[in-house]
Order: C-alpha cells, then sequence, then structure tokens
C-alpha cells in the first residue's frame, strides 16, 4: 500500500446530561467523508470507549456503519484488559460489516510479553476478523517487545496491522522490511511526520477530528510552513488529557459540545484561552461549518 492513509480516531459527541449525541456525531461523520478521511476508529481512546457502556458502542457502530456506507474503512475498538470481556466483545463485533478490529494491550495489568502473545493469540484464533494490536504505553504501562510483535505477525494471519503510539521508528522499519504487508500506523499527532519515510502505512490521528483537510495537503505537499501549523495543532490537542482539547476546538467549529464523560473533566480556562487565540488567528484553517 503506497498511500499514506490519514484515519480519524472519531470522538464521542455527548450532549449536557452526558447522553451519546447522534445529531453532532453526523455532522462529525459527513464532514470527514467530504473531506476524503481514509478511515474512521470508532469507540477507541479518543472516543472515550472505557466510559461507554456496550450497547452504547454497539449502537455508536451501528450508527457510523449506516452513515458512511463502505465510502471510508471502518474500525471498531474491541480491547479490554480482560481477555474474556475482549473475546465477547470480538464475537458480537462479528455480526457488524466492519473492516477490521482495534484491540489494545491490556491495561493496569502490566502482563508479561508472553501474557501478551498469549492474549492477542487467543483473540486471533478466535475470530476471522482482521485484527489491528494498539500499542500505547503512556496510557497503559506496557509494550510489546519487537520480538512479541514479530511472534505474533508470524502466528497469526488474521493480524494485520499495529497502531504504533510511541516514536520508535527504528522499531517500524524493521518490523516494515520483515513484514511489508502488515499496516503500520502512528498513534502520535506530533511526529507522525517523521516516520513517513521509514515505513509507515499512515497516521490515526486526534487532530484530523477537526484539521484533516490540513493534514492531507501536508501529506501531498511536504510544505514546511505546513509542517509548523500541525506541530503547534497536535501540542494544542495534549495541553490536557486527550479528548477535551479536541472536543473543544470541534464545539468552536460548531461540530459538537465540548462535554466530556467523567472521570475526564472540560478544560481549564486557560487552556481554553490558549486554544481559542490559536484559532482566533488560525489563517490556515477554514472552519468547517
Amino acid at each position: 500500500m503506497s498511500k499514506f492513509q490519514i484515519m480519524s480516531a472519531l470522538v464521542t459527541p455527548f450532549d449536557l446530561n452526558g447522553n451519546i449525541d447522534y445529531e453532532a456525531l453526523q455532522r462529525l461523520i459527513d464532514v470527514q467523508l467530504e473531506q476524503g478521511v481514509d478511515g474512521l476508529i470508532v469507540c477507541g481512546t479518543t472516543g472515550e470507549a472505557s466510559t461507554l457502556k456496550e450497547y452504547e458502542r454497539f449502537d455508536i457502530l451501528r450508527f457510523v456503519l449506516d452513515r458512511t456506507r463502505h465510502a471510508c474503512e471502518v474500525w471498531f475498538g474491541c480491547g479490554t484488559n480482560c481477555t474474556a470481556d475482549t473475546l465477547a466483545l470480538v464475537k458480537r463485533s462479528a455480526l457488524y460489516d466492519v473492516d477490521g478490529l482495534l484491540v489494545v494491550t491490556p491495561y493496569y495489568n502490566k502482563p508479561s510479553q508472553e501474557g501478551l502473545y498469549q492474549h492477542f493469540k487467543t483473540i486471533a484464533d478466535s475470530t476471522e476478523s482482521k485484527l489491528m494490536l494498539y500499542q500505547v504505553p503512556s496510557r497503559c504501562g506496557v509494550a510489546f517487545t519487537r520480538e512479541t510483535l514479530e511472534r505474533l505477525f508470524h502466528d497469526c494471519a488474521n493480524i494485520c496491522a499495529l497502531k504504533h503510539a510511541s516514536n520508535d521508528y527504528e522499531l517500524i522499519e524493521s518490523l516494515h522490511a520483515k513484514f511489508p504487508h502488515i499496516r503500520l500506523y502512528s498513534g502520535e499527532d506530533a511526529t507522525f511526520y517523521e516516520g513517513m519515510d521509514r515505513g509507515l502505512s499512515g497516521v490515526i490521528s486526534v487532530m484530523s477530528n477537526v484539521y484533516l483537510k490540513e493534514m492531507k495537503e501536508y501529506v501531498t505537499s511536504r510544505d514546511s510552513a505546513l509542517y509548523d501549523y500541525l506541530k503547534t495543532v497536535a501540542r494544542l490537542c495534549f495541553l490536557e488529557c486527550s479528548p477535551s482539547a479536541i472536543k473543544y476546538m470541534m464545539a468552536r467549529e460548531g461540530i459538537c459540545e465540548a462535554n466530556v464523560r467523567l472521570p475526564l473533566v472540560p478544560l481549564h480556562a486557560a487552556t481554553k484561552q490558549t486554544i481559542s487565540a490559536f484559532m482566533g488567528h488560525d489563517k490556515i484553517h477554514q472552519p468547517l461549518r
């Protein structure tokens, strides 16, 4: 696959009462499709999946599939820190026409490398669905070694992708050389640029919920001014725990409200002021709505 893909880690909009705002979700999906997104990651970290009830996850998935109708890829987040619970989600997801399943490393448990291998091997053996491994050590407290990834890629034919929320591009180069059929995605908005020529297949992005058009322009042009601009956007997106900042940006764009579910909270006033000052003087981005 030669095209560098931009997939959006889709937020889950909430109303003031904490219910899923499907009108806002429809607006967001429509904008993403209009701007040519390559894929949507549904019920991942940015979608606040850890605060969603199981029926909410599948309600959102049905809604996204009905709205996209194969206009882009749709990957569904199924990962938990319990193998049995993950297997139950994977089994139920087989009823839906998704392109694949995103499965995060078990968080809090801090399994050994053998534990990671057995967790993902058990999941892979249970399904015919395509699987994307999700490595995010800053949130999960555990990371694959190169040897464990190579073992899983070799032993599990339906593991076809990795979301790598780390800056270890030597690992990416090594995996790309040995497993060229595996799709390797950056999970870092601030640094994916450095991996574009080192084996990355694309990026799974938070800021593309608002800045997809600018990201696509950069991928095509490699323009240095856009590089600096997007670096600033990425920094702003993670001034506080994501997705609070991107939701505040989306609220300014009229896409959804900035509401998040506890234990996440809205941005501090100073952070809002910093983001508002940037967006208020932005000469590059055109408002989405």
